[in-house]
């Protein structure tokens, strides 16, 4: 591990912030290094790893070090790197997240294979509500006491835990959780087959379901255009 005058070095800022060796966890390595190497996402300064090498050393500035702690927390439960970004970046896609913890997360006795402390899940679900979460200035609260990218066997998130769960989910949940997993077209299953009378369920169901269509309408005007 190296660090420098110009920042932190990944593994040096893991283990800082972590207590984690981060090169004897390779699944959890190959979901932080994309947050680094995302343009515009933390401040990063490269450094030539030597004479016939096109790869770089990563540092980061100290001043992003606990944005890089929430968002691996949030990788926690989200392992796509993109929607974490967004959490970050847009209201809605916060708000989004902060209400699928509420309703899927917080709501179950217990995920098979992550342990959850129930207090600090719902301080996080309060500080993603704020209107000031200050994302990237102070950190959020832990709520794993072991994180989830460590402790599941060939899952990295809790979303990837409850898909593998999934006959104990209901229709309502198996949509939403589809849905920010990316797969538009299995949570537009799901919203088909949805009678709820929840008002959060029938939200996203009119979501997914103006996105799915959406979708078709613009696969068709490209074959169109193309034929």
């Amino acid at each position: 591990m190296k660090s420098n005058d110009r920042g932190i070095s990944i593994p040096n800022a893991i283990k800082k912030l972590f207590g984690i060796e981060l090169s004897q966890h390779k699944a959890f390595k190959d979901l932080v290094y994309p947050l680094a190497r995302s343009k515009g996402f933390l401040k990063v300064i490269k450094e030539p790893m030597g004479l016939g090498s096109t790869k770089n050393h990563l540092f980061i500035n100290e001043d992003d070090i606990n944005k890089l702690y929430n968002a691996v927390l949030l990788q926690g439960f989200f392992a796509d790197s993109k929607r974490v970004k967004a959490i970050f970046n847009n209201e809605k896609k916060r708000l989004e997240a902060a209400e699928f913890l509420e309703l899927i997360v917080s709501g179950r006795q217990s995920i098979i294979g992550v342990a959850v402390q129930s207090q600090r899940l719902h301080q996080l679900i309060d500080k993603l509500k704020s209107s000031d979460p200050a994302l990237t200035t102070k950190q959020l609260p832990n709520p794993f006491k072991e994180l989830p990218q460590l402790s599941l066997n060939g899952l990295t998130s809790v979303v990837q835990v409850l898909l593998a769960q999934s006959a104990v989910m209901s229709e309502g949940e198996s949509m939403v959780t589809q849905f920010l997993k990316g797969d538009l077209e299995k949570a537009y299953e799901y919203s088909c087959q949805l009678r709820t009378n929840d008002p959060y369920l029938q939200k996203y169901q009119i979501q997914i379901q103006k996105e799915y269509q959406e979708a078709n309408e613009f696969d068709d005007l490209l074959k169109d255009l193309l034929n």
